[in-house]
């Protein structure tokens, strides 16, 4: 592995849209932070570390609560674009519960920051690795993070009887790979589970714009080769984040989800 000097912001943006669940209007704000202060949320005068949160992975996204009872949903897609692109340290600051989900991938969320640009604060960072393999499994669903020299995820989802099928998507994570291959890639559902989504309260504010929908007996146009095998590579980087960064390793994921994600992410805790 090989270190390099920490990035925050070099200002700051604010992204504002519609919760994808709760189909509320919210907003965001992404500032740049001390060096070595990490990515942290603000809520008014209160401010948490990343890892301070308790993740919720139950509800077909990742919600988090915070120490003071405050909470968030949706908040995989802007995570994952701040370890797509190599940021170390910033404030995230919401308004309102849900996260907006944009056009339902990272893509805006990483453009934008990308095009504001980055302010290197001189202090070298090294992700950790770990020292032996650290596994989780859920039923069918599995996930292990191998000790590796460079980030890297081998992501397989298994849809049998839709036209999804079975999609791999094997990639080594950087700063350009995640642009061009991850970033594009859409939230999506088979339409098979809009009525019990909506039954849920769940996917209130989907609609063509940010959800990739898939029906009938072929697949729809991607943006990207494998799209939803490839969202689902980007999901479990944000949700790794929520271990206070994401150790440097090989990920290799066979059917997983939210939940799966954050129970690697517990054992990582213990792990470091």
């Amino acid at each position: 592995m090989t270190s390099r000097p920490r990035r925050t912001l070099a200002g700051e943006t604010v992204f504002e849209g519609k919760g994808i669940h709760s189909g509320e209007h919210s907003a965001v704000k992404i500032s740049p932070n001390d060096r070595g202060r990490g990515i942290e949320f603000v809520f008014g005068d209160r401010r948490y570390g990343i890892s301070q949160a308790n993740p919720d992975g139950s509800r077909r996204n990742t919600a988090l609560v915070f120490p003071g009872g405050e909470r968030v949903s949706t908040t995989e897609h802007l995570l994952s674009a701040i370890v797509g692109i190599g940021l170390d340290d910033a404030l995230i600051t919401p308004s309102g519960g849900e996260l907006p989900i944009m056009d339902g991938s990272p893509l805006p969320f990483a453009g934008a920051m990308t095009s504001l640009g980055f302010e290197e604060t001189g202090e070298h960072y090294e992700p950790p690795a770990p020292a032996s393999p650290l596994f989780v499994e859920n039923g069918l669903s599995s996930l292990v993070a191998l000790p590796a020299e460079a980030l890297s995820v081998a992501y397989v989802i298994d849809y049998p009887g839709s036209p999804v099928g079975t999609e791999l998507k094997d990639i080594v994570v950087t700063p350009e790979t995640y642009m061009e291959e991850l970033a594009p890639a859409r939230t999506f559902c088979l339409e098979s589970e809009i009525g019990t989504l909506l039954e849920a309260g769940l996917g209130l504010g989907g609609d063509a714009g940010n959800v990739l929908v898939i029906s009938g007996s072929s697949k729809p146009r991607y943006r990207v080769h494998s799209e939803c095998a490839a969202h689902k590579t980007a999901d479990l980087l944000g949700d790794l984040l929520l271990a206070g960064f994401v150790p440097t390793a090989r990920y290799i994921c066979l059917r997983g989800g939210h939940s799966l994600h954050l129970k690697l992410v517990e054992r990582i805790k213990t792990a470091f």
